[in-house]
Parts: C-alpha cells; structure tokens; sequence
C-alpha cells in the first residue's frame, strides 16, 4: 500500500532540475524502496516536447504543474511528503520558487540535497568572500571529494556523501533539417565552443568577450573548413554578445549559433550540440562532464582554475589547433575524468540506496 512506504516529493521546474534529478528518481522507482511523487512546471513540457517521450520511456510520468502551484499553493504536497528531493538547498534558494523553500523550513520538513554544478557556489566557491552555506537539508549529494569545500560550512561538512556524476542524458536526439545537415558535411572537423559571460562576481570582464570573440574570428578566418559552433549557458542571447554573434554570423559561413529560441539550431539542448561536433572547448562548467561522458573530447578556456586539470588549456589560437591535431589523431584519454566522478549508472545506484536509507531511518526512528 501506498502508506507502507515513505514518500519523495521532487519539482521539476526546469531543464536543470530533470537533468540532475529525474535520473536519480528513475533509479528509485526501479528500486521500489520508496514511493516517488514528482510534479513538473507545464510550461516546461512545451518548451521541451521531448520530455513527454522521455518520462514515457522511463515509466515514470510526473504530475503537472501549473505556475501558481508551483509557486504558491504548494503546502499540501509537501505537507503529505516525507521528504524533499532538490538541487537548490532551502538554506540558499536564489530561484523564483523560494517561497517553498521558505514553507520547508517553517514545518521542519526533511530535505535531500543534490550537486549540479562541477563549479557550483555553496561547493567549491563562496557566496561571497570568507563566507560558506550552513546547509538545511539533512543529507547532501556530491559528485567527488574536494581537498577544500569552501563552499560549504564545516557544520554541513558531516552531512556530505560522495555519489559520483549522476547526470543522465534523457531526451532522444534531436532530428536536423537539411540546412544543418548540408553545413555538417561540408566541414572537415566540427568544434563546439561554449561561453557563459553572464556568469558575474568579477569571473569574467569586457576584456574576457572580446579576447574570446577575437580569438573565434581569427579560428574561423585560419581554418575555413573548420565548422564551429558557437553556445552561451543554455543558448541564451545576451546583450553584451548579441551583436558581435551576429556580425561573426554574416560574416563567416563556417560559424552556426546555438541559440535555444531562434536559428538553425533551435532547440537544442547540450547534447544535441554535442552530437554535431567533433569536440568542445568551454570554461570550467558541467558541460565538460556532459562531453566527456558522450565520449567527445574535450578543453578548458583559461580561467586560472584548476578543476579540470587534466585536460587541455586553451589559451589561445595555437592551443585551439593543438588540441584539433590531437583530436584528429584520437590521442585522447578519458579515464582520469571516469575515475574522478565513476560510472554514472553505479553513482545512481549510490546515490539511491542514500536517500533512501535517509528516508527509512527517519521513517523508523519516528
């Protein structure tokens, strides 16, 4: 009976959140222990389509919901819950649904936390400086052990266990019209290379646009049949890139944007882009994890950080060419990075035996 078993309430409401939990949710549903309750914000079945075939696949179809009830009559379902599984801690919610986070707190309700970010503030950066997040929730799911968590304060240190990379790709491939498919073939090798300036607090300046604009202009002028792609977090258009992608865009046949709403490739998500390319060059982010573990290589821009110490650092045109050279020569090797954050079905497995022992000791100590 469905009051046998302690109860999981999850909500997805977006992209991030299905990419980090929803695998971890699969693997529980398999596993039976727990019951699983999940509800996703309606608007993101119909900016992503694809996710109905995928929670169809996985038989396990979350509940609707609307954006009222995700932002405001939410006290029931977490009320009948036992706990709540999430990747913004409701010590540090900075989303729009914070006033759940609030109401959490309020009635003492457990909560599972889950890593999603390879560079993540709470983790291994700081809020701000000197500063570090006391962690509400009872348990917190990491992908690897750091030397130096300085994201997380020393009281929350103790509630940490280590699961490995649990993020899964989910969504079937994106289908190309001929237009893409004709720009594919026409170029020898294919780079993706990703940016994300809106990422603020003084890690990137002018100087960092425009030194990676002129870097990508003299990459497409020096190797014409090179295809590159081009993505900003998400494929979101920002206003301090915006006419420069556009210029680069008219200007050189070999560059294709990746934006999420307009374009060639309209729609796609990271690994869609990643299907396209031969290899990805980014800063320090998750979509290096997201390549690697598609079996692509790839590089880091440098940012003086060094959490991605063995791969290649692209400092500037002549590494970019290097590490083409090396990617057309297959001397690659992604066996440091798998035994870094493990085999991602076995992180799955791990990080559901946690929670669920942390919901049945909970169930049985009460």
């Amino acid at each position: 009976m469905m009051n046998d078993k302690p109860t999981l309430l999850t909500y997805l409401n977006g992209l991030p959140d299905v990419e980090s939990i929803y695998p971890i949710l699969v693997t529980l549903n398999n596993r039976a222990k727990i019951n699983i309750k999940v509800i996703v914000y309606s608007k993101l079945l119909r900016k992503e389509p694809r996710l109905v075939e995928a929670f169809q696949k996985y038989n396990l179809f979350p509940i609707k919901g609307s954006k009222f009830s995700m932002k405001f009559a939410f006290w029931k379902d977490i009320n009948k819950a036992d706990a709540i599984l999430t990747i913004s801690d409701p010590n540090f919610d900075t989303t729009t649904r914070k006033q759940r986070s609030y109401y959490i707190k309020k009635i003492h309700k457990k909560s599972v936390f889950v890593q999603h970010g390879v560079y993540q503030i709470g983790i291994n950066e700081e809020p701000k400086p000197g500063q570090s997040i006391n962690y509400y929730s009872s348990k917190l799911l990491l992908w690897e052990s750091m030397e130096e968590r300085v994201g997380i304060s020393d009281g929350s240190k103790n509630k940490s266990s280590i699961v490995g990379f649990v993020k899964k790709r989910l969504i079937n491939p994106l289908q190309y019209d001929n237009e893409v498919k004709v720009w594919h073939t026409r170029h020898r090798q294919k780079l993706l290379i990703c940016h994300s300036f809106r990422w603020g607090r003084g890690r990137f300046k002018d100087s960092d646009v425009y030194g990676f604009y002129n870097m990508i202009e003299d990459l497409a002028k020096r190797n014409p049949d090179l295809g590159i792609i081009i993505r900003s977090h998400r494929g979101k258009v920002r206003r301090v890139h915006r006419k420069i992608d556009r210029d680069l865009e008219e200007k050189y046949p070999n560059i294709l944007f990746s934006r999420y709403y307009h374009g060639l490739l309209a729609g796609t998500t990271i690994h869609d882009v990643i299907d396209l390319c031969d290899a990805m060059i980014s800063p320090t982010s998750t979509t290096v994890l997201d390549c690697i573990y598609q079996k692509k290589p790839a590089a880091i821009l440098n940012e003086g950080l060094s959490i991605f110490n063995e791969l290649p650092v692209i400092d500037g045109i002549g590494d970019i060419e290097s590490f083409l050279e090396s990617v057309k020569s297959k001397s690659y090797n992604f066996e440091k990075i798998y035994s870094r954050f493990g085999n991602i079905e076995e992180n799955l497995n791990k990080a559901a035996e946690i929670i669920e022992n942390e919901l049945l000791d909970s169930i049985n100590s009460a």
